[in-house]
């Protein structure tokens, strides 16, 4: 019987944990495991607090569908009646713009690909909007490799559109600064879009002649759970069978003939097989004293700070103030404001506030704001209702506040990411025994996570079920 050890709680390990767990009695394995967590609580930065009827997200709140491993993960937990979609009505979301909200146009995806609804649209310049129809004649790059998710947007469309569109809504997505953000990392089917079609304004026209008509309401987007994502972790928590350690930090780990030790503060145990399903930083300095090569570019992976905070108020209190008809709005470098974003939580999806009541979450920190959240609570609440105060002119008086921070808490995928992984994964492989997994690597949203907690699994488990990879 193989032991293995999975340290971190978040996603990644629950995740690795629960199909360890599952795809080892259907291999007819037999695996014990542990899993190690240094905080008191399990689920990481997946954290919902429900206050009265007030459901409030610390991290994360939505799941992408076209990624469905968030999905299958619920699925499998039995979660699945309880998967809700964004509200359909309510699809704006607003760009800040000269202190006013411009909504984006109605079928907008992710970048200007369809000229007619951004030729309509007064967010643009003429400037910007003739500058955006050169992507039908700008040749496709030539070079071959990685390059910012700035300097493409750049070529194919134009400095306006990476202002407007690449960093408040593109970099926002990954909290990142768009000169700095990988391609290939994170947006990889613009480049293949370029490649295959020399423009993505005739890449999309492509796939549109392609796709069948709809039927109906075109299938959500984005979907999260009723009573909010940490009902996941609870369901996981609840599920696992194994040996689950909480408040429990890891101080060392060391290689044997066969496995490794795995020291507490308190404690040793031997372990056949290990994973790190912590932040590349914390995995440096567990792999540092025995794997020096591989701890040095684990530590090169950045992390910026970031946090949210959300207000709950009453609906009479704010109805002349603002109808927050929409998703929320993201905000510009160039507006000069101490928030990047707001979301509207209870106009986007059910369940987030009573009736009487709504819920907004705006988001502060992340590059070059990263100090905003090392402020006390009482004046970071001050300067996020000051700056609803100015946008939205809500004055009122929240009836809930609460803060969430994330220091360090953001990996940051810089140009040449996925060679830094494809070192980082080679040399790991030199470690017998040895599995990486986590939001640092290929990507850092939940259904990446729980698809590469799977791939973990499927290599752990992969000589005796026959499906190793």
């Amino acid at each position: 019987m193989r032991h293995v050890t999975i340290i971190g709680g978040g996603i990644s390990g629950l995740a690795t944990a629960f199909y360890l767990q599952e795809k080892s009695r259907e291999c007819g394995e037999e695996v014990q495991y542990t899993l190690v967590e240094s905080s008191p609580n399990l689920g990481g930065k997946i954290t919902t607090e429900r206050v009265g009827d007030f459901v409030v997200e610390g991290g994360p709140d939505l799941m992408l569908t076209q990624k469905p491993w968030g999905m299958q993960l619920c699925h499998d937990l039995g979660l699945g009646d309880q998967l809700i979609s964004t509200n359909d009505d309510r699809r704006h979301t607003f760009l800040l713009q000269k202190g006013k909200l411009v909504p984006f146009p109605n079928d907008f995806t992710l970048l200007p690909t369809r000229l007619t609804s951004f030729v309509r649209s007064p967010m643009f310049s003429i400037r910007g909007k003739l500058r955006m129809g050169m992507d039908l004649i700008i040749p496709a790059r030539k070079e071959i490799g990685d390059e910012s998710l700035a300097d493409f947007i750049r070529r194919r469309f134009g400095q306006e559109t990476v202002d407007k569109i690449g960093g408040p809504l593109l970099a926002a997505i990954h909290q990142a600064d768009p000169e700095r953000l990988s391609l290939l990392s994170t947006f990889p089917r613009f480049a293949t879009m370029e490649q295959e079609h020399g423009s993505l304004i005739r890449a999309m026209r492509a796939q549109r002649r392609k796709r069948p008509s709809p039927q109906g309401r075109p299938p959500a987007m984005f979907k999260s759970l009723k009573t909010g994502l940490g009902e996941m972790v609870d369901a996981l928590e609840k599920k696992l069978n194994g040996c689950i350690r909480k408040g429990c930090p890891v101080t060392e780990v060391r290689p044997r003939s066969h496995g490794f030790e795995v020291t507490l503060s308190r404690e040793m145990f031997l372990t056949d097989v290990l994973v790190l399903a912590v932040p590349a930083d914390v995995a440096a300095e567990l792999v540092n004293p025995f794997a020096s090569q591989l701890g040095e570019i684990l530590g090169t992976i950045r992390y910026v700070s970031t946090g949210t905070v959300s207000l709950g108020y009453r609906k009479a209190e704010i109805a002349n103030q603002h109808e927050l008809n929409g998703f929320g709005f993201l905000v510009p470098k160039s507006e000069g404001r101490f928030i990047s974003g707001c979301t509207w939580s209870s106009s986007k999806l059910q369940h987030r506030a009573p009736e009487d009541g709504v819920l907004i979450r705006v988001f502060v920190g992340g590059p070059g704001q990263e100090e905003i959240i090392s402020l006390d609570d009482g004046d970071l609440v001050q300067l996020t209702r000051r700056e609803i105060g100015d946008i939205l002119g809500i004055t009122a008086k929240p009836i809930v506040q609460r803060i969430h921070r994330w220091p360090r808490g953001r990996p940051q995928y810089d140009v040449g990411h996925l060679e830094r992984v494809a070192r980082i994964e080679s040399l790991a492989e030199t470690i017998p025994g040895l599995f990486l997994t986590g939001s640092a690597y290929r990507g850092s949203g939940i259904p990446d996570c729980v698809r590469e907690a799977l791939h973990t699994v499927d290599r752990i488990l992969g000589v005796r079920c026959g499906e190793g990879s």
